[in-house]
């Protein structure tokens, strides 16, 4: 068996910046797509429809994250013996998938009692296998991320959301309520899972497979699963508080708040997270070199991030009203709640990308932090209603991101002063830019002019927040708009002369005489 010992590529920012291009491309065609769908959606369902699918599969991601249990991230980072680590990886992943599929339809009944619904028990048993059905792509789909397949990124995401999208807009359509989404997600699952294994041609050895190779995995994973299961843990604390405490209708309402919000930050880390890992795990061991890869790194997130999360302070209400309907306007309300997730968020994942092939264990600290301040705010602040809970987000994304950079000088030395001269010119210069909108909105009044009209206004809103950001930018840090305005540049440079890479050369160890033809 040939062993790989791969090194950085030689121009790793290259591919780097070429990946997270692909990447953030891939996802962009999925979320117009997904835009689209959920506007369609939110016409033919009722906030207490999304209500009662949330409610139901409030325990899929954890459990998901549990039968995975930081295996993925494990063969990423790994150096040798790649397709038996794979292998194993593989066979763990799907037999623990069926164990919590079958675990979760057990505890159904509990969801529903504690929902005090017989529809959300329902549901919830119908839900249990999408476990299994997400747990079986994660090993392909790392495989994918490990080789830097930015193309193939390119045609799992959209390719999820299409099969989403149709399925439950015709169940939807069909009048059959939240089923429509348990129709609708098992699809994306279904057909992102098939396409990862055709893609990564690749299938894993049974000869392979064993408890030894499981137990190094696990030895690394352990760090970044409890990390995982701290933070997806409190995202579904938090989804069943607001759930139980304010109704699953006001649950709908912030199940769709808390997806706009989270749109911008997940383009970014489709196109950040899913680079930055393999990249960093590639020259962890040179560490002048990934500390000056951190900081260009987290430079680009925090210029990008806070203006597109604190965008909603003004326009918050607008968009959920022009795009989805007047239904959905205390979705708005929440959203504007919401607005510092996406910046906080963002800094505490570069960290957490950076720490993973230094220091995982570290991982857990910062994950437990934003969770215990989002679920203690959303507790204090829920008598003061649903807008208010939902700023327990943004409380906690902040603390868990200010956290993050205290966790990074302590791991690496990286002065804080230095990340924090990163940080601010962006945060305060997305802050003007917002509150200088607030009077625009006030003006115009997009909402009452119609759906056509009002997204025009929109637009012309967005595009003048923009420009007043880049002064802003340009005004408190010339070095940062430098770096912006050159990667903007080197950006169109790229799109103008791209023709499309090579196939990746798989990995030695992970040829074997099983290859899917």
């Amino acid at each position: 068996m040939v062993e790989s010992n791969e090194g950085a590529p030689a121009d790793l920012t290259s591919t780097v910046v070429r990946g997270i291009s692909l990447a953030a491309a891939g996802y962009i065609v999925a979320q117009v797509l997904n835009l689209g769908f959920y506007i369609a959606l939110a016409r033919l369902l009722s906030p207490q429809d999304f209500g009662e699918f949330a409610a139901a599969t409030v325990v899929i991601g954890l459990t998901s994250l549990i039968a995975e249990s930081g295996l993925a991230a494990a063969v990423i980072q790994r150096r040798d013996r790649i397709d038996e680590a794979a292998s194993t990886a593989a066979a763990a992943t799907v037999v623990a998938g069926i164990g919590f599929s079958l675990l979760a339809i057990a505890t159904a009944p509990l969801v529903g009692d504690f929902f005090d619904s017989e529809q959300v028990a329902a549901l919830a048993v119908a839900s249990a296998g999408m476990i299994l059905v997400r747990t079986s792509g994660a090993i392909p789909d790392a495989l994918l991320q490990r080789r830097f397949s930015f193309l193939r990124r390119l045609v799992i995401e959209p390719a999820q959301v299409l099969a989403f999208g149709t399925a439950a807009v015709v169940a939807a359509a069909l009048d059959l309520g939240a089923w429509a989404l348990v129709i609708g997600q098992y699809s994306g699952f279904i057909i992102a899972a098939a396409l990862s294994w055709i893609l990564v041609r690749w299938r894993p050895q049974r000869e392979l497979i064993s408890f030894s190779m499981w137990r190094e995995l696990a030895g690394y994973g352990r760090h970044i699963f409890v990390a995982g299961m701290i933070l997806q843990a409190g995202d579904q604390v938090s989804t069943g508080l607001v759930g139980r405490l304010l109704g699953t209708s006001a649950l709908g309402q912030f199940r769709y708040a808390l997806r706009l919000a989270s749109t911008p930050f997940a383009l970014l880390l489709a196109g950040a997270a899913y680079v930055l890992f393999p990249a960093f795990s590639r020259i962890a061991d040179d560490r002048k070199r990934l500390e000056g890869a951190f900081l260009r790194s987290l430079r680009w997130v925090a210029a990008l991030s806070f203006p597109a999360g604190l965008v909603f302070i003004p326009l918050g209400i607008p968009i959920a009203v022009i795009v989805f309907g007047e239904v959905w306007r205390d979705a708005g309300e929440a959203l504007m709640a919401m607005s510092l997730l996406c910046g906080g968020a963002m800094i505490a994942n570069v960290v957490s990308e950076a720490l993973k092939p230094i220091a995982p264990q570290m991982l857990t600290r910062m994950h437990l932090v934003t969770s215990i301040v989002t679920v203690g705010a959303i507790v204090a602040l829920y008598p003061l209603g649903l807008t208010a809970a939902s700023a327990g987000l943004s409380l906690g994304a902040v603390a868990g991101g200010t956290y993050a950079v205290y966790l990074m000088r302590s791991a690496k030395g990286t002065s804080i002063r230095v990340m924090w001269a990163e940080i601010w010119p962006p945060a305060a210069a997305a802050l003007g830019a917002a509150v200088a909108l607030v009077p625009v909105e006030a003006l115009i009044d997009a909402e009452s002019h119609g759906t056509s009209l009002g997204l025009v206004l929109l637009l012309v809103e967005m595009l003048i927040g923009a420009l007043a950001y880049l002064a802003l930018i340009r005004l408190f840090a010339p070095r940062i708009a430098a770096t912006l305005a050159d990667g903007a540049r080197a950006v169109v440079r790229r799109i103008a002369r791209f023709r499309g890479p090579d196939p990746p050369v798989p990995e030695p160890e992970v040829l074997n005489e099983n290859l899917a033809p």
